[in-house]
C-alpha cells in the first residue's frame, strides 16, 4: 500500500503526512472478531487504517475504530463470510465488505456492498470490484485526479447484461493505447490512464459485461477529437461532465 500512498501523493503533496496505520494490537482485535484478514486488507490497515486524513474516498470511512466497534456490537457478523471494510456515509447506506468466498489475486478478495442487517441474503450483495486494492487506486483517480482536467465526458454501456454485451470494453483500452495514454498498475479489470495533457478512467464491473469510462482533457479542442473517436470505436455517446 505504500505504492498507493505515493501515487495519491502525486495529486495530493503532503497525503503521507496526514495519514495514521494502525497498530497491531487494534489489528489482531479487528482479527479475532472478523477471522483471518485478507492480506490486501492487512496491508491497508497497516497504512492507513486508523485514519486517512482529509481524503475521503467513494464517500466512505474505513477506520478501524468504526470497524471494531460495529464487530463488538452485532456479534452475528463475527467470523462470517464478509468482512466489513468501511461504512458508507452517503445517502445509500450500503456499507463495503470483502467477500471471502470470491478471492482475487494472492491475497484479495472482490469488494461487494450490502446492508448492514442480520440474516441479509448474499444474493442481495452488490459486486463493486475484484479487490480492495484496485478500488482504492480507482476512486484515489476519480477523486484526485479527473477533477484537474476542466473539459470531462462520462460514457456508460447499457446496464442490462444482453444490451451490454454488445459493446466491448477493451475497445476503450486498445485506442487509449493508439493515443499514446499509459496505463497505470496495478490495477487489471479496471485500468487507469495518463497522458499528461489528458487522463481516462475505465471501470469494469466484477461479474458483468457492463463497464463505463471517463475522459478528461486539458485543451478543449483536443477532447472534441479523442470524444469523437472515442464515440466513433466503442459506440457509446459522451455525456459532459459539468
Amino acid at each position: 500500500m505504500r505504492a498507493l500512498v505515493e501515487f495519491i501523493e502525486q495529486y495530493r503533496p503532503g497525503f503521507s503526512k496526514e495519514i495514521m496505520p494502525a497498530n497491531e494490537i487494534r489489528i489482531a482485535v479487528l482479527e479475532d472478531l472478523a477471522g483471518p484478514l485478507p492480506g490486501a486488507y492487512r496491508r491497508f490497515l497497516q497504512t492507513m487504517g486508523e485514519s486517512m486524513g482529509d481524503l475521503e474516498l467513494a464517500e466512505a470511512n474505513f477506520s478501524i475504530s468504526g470497524i471494531t466497534g460495529v464487530y463488538i456490537a452485532m456479534d452475528w457478523l463475527r467470523l462470517g463470510r464478509y468482512i466489513r471494510v468501511a461504512e458508507d456515509e452517503g445517502l445509500d447506506g450500503w456499507d463495503y465488505f470483502l467477500d471471502r468466498s470470491s478471492p482475487h489475486g494472492a491475497d484479495d478478495c472482490m469488494l461487494v456492498r450490502r446492508q448492514l442487517s442480520k440474516n441479509y441474503p448474499p444474493e442481495g450483495s452488490h459486486p463493486k470490484h475484484v479487490g480492495l486494492e484496485e478500488f482504492l487506486y480507482y476512486e484515489a483517480f476519480k477523486a484526485l485526479r479527473l477533477p484537474l482536467l476542466p473539459h470531462r465526458r462520462n460514457f456508460s454501456s447499457p446496464e442490462d447484461p444482453g444490451a451490454a454485451a454488445r459493446y466491448r470494453s477493451d475497445s476503450v483500452s486498445a485506442l487509449a493505447e493508439e493515443k499514446g495514454f499509459k496505463r497505470i498498475p496495478p490495477a487489471e479489470h479496471c485500468a487507469l490512464y495518463e497522458r499528461g495533457d489528458a487522463g481516462l478512467l475505465l471501470y469494469r464491473h466484477p461479474t458483468k459485461p457492463s463497464f463505463a469510462f471517463s475522459l478528461g482533457c486539458v485543451d478543449p479542442a483536443e477532447m472534441e477529437r479523442l470524444v469523437h473517436e472515442f464515440e466513433a470505436r466503442t459506440g457509446l455517446k459522451g455525456v459532459v461532465v459539468k
